[in-house]
């Protein structure tokens, strides 16, 4: 990914409820949700794989 997703949420965040329910309707927030769960799911194989290698060294 060419851009930190953090910087990329910062430009959402707001603390004016219009704003948020414009941006609930926006494309642009939806397709940051599909990138933010991407880079969850890209954090948890990671230590799924770190946990896993470290389990079989103990056998």
């Amino acid at each position: 990914m060419s851009k930190d997703i953090v910087k990329m949420l910062d430009g959402f965040l707001s603390e004016e409820p219009a704003k948020w329910a414009k941006l609930a309707s926006d494309v642009q927030w939806r397709r940051l949700q599909l990138l933010l769960l991407r880079e969850i799911l890209v954090e948890l194989r990671k230590m799924n794989v770190k946990h896993t290698e470290q389990y079989k060294a103990g056998e």
